[in-house]
């Protein structure tokens, strides 16, 4: 908050409950555009319609938490850990491979879940990105602005951003 606020040049507390909504807005939007978790610790839930190679693309993926999934009769299972591997891919994603499954209920379009913890901490670019959101939408607080010469800040930020995204090509 105080990086934030030093940022934007503001020396009060009036604009405090605005600017957390606005870092909080700006963390969401860049964890998206990266497909990345900014937080060490958080955990993500990866929805397979099938047993599937798969790859685990929002990340980085540092553990499986446990896979569970429907079976037959629709009842929720968790599967054991010998019946799955994994191995880490080259963009901070993971790739999981099963073998010896079970059958899946029928008619449920994602019967297996795969749970991992994921989470990296922030780099320069990210908090540098993060608060040039932050000031774009605090100086702009309307979608549409009038009479003005449109200027799109989210370029310099996807710049800012692009060696952090994971873009998953393999599925």
């Amino acid at each position: 908050m105080s990086e934030a606020k030093e940022f934007l040049r503001v020396d009060s507390s009036d604009e405090d409950t605005t600017i957390t909504a606005l870092l909080d807005a700006a963390v969401a939007w860049v964890e998206d555009y990266c497909n990345r978790s900014f937080s060490a610790g958080n955990s993500a839930v990866f929805h397979l319609e099938r047993w599937r190679n798969a790859a685990l693309a929002y990340g980085p993926v540092t553990a499986i938490t446990h896979v569970k999934y429907n079976d037959t009769a629709g009842a929720e299972q968790t599967l054991a850990a010998s019946k799955y591997y994994t191995t880490a891919a080259t963009d901070g994603g993971m790739l999981i491979y099963f073998h010896d499954t079970p059958d899946l209920e029928t008619y449920n379009a994602h019967p297996v879940r795969v749970t991992a913890a994921v989470g990296v901490e922030e780099s320069a670019n990210v908090k540098h990105a993060v608060k040039m959101l932050v000031a774009h939408w605090y100086e702009n607080r309307r979608a549409v602005v009038t009479g003005t010469t449109p200027v799109q800040v989210p370029i310099a930020v996807e710049s800012l951003l692009s060696v952090e995204r994971i873009i998953d090509n393999r599925q």
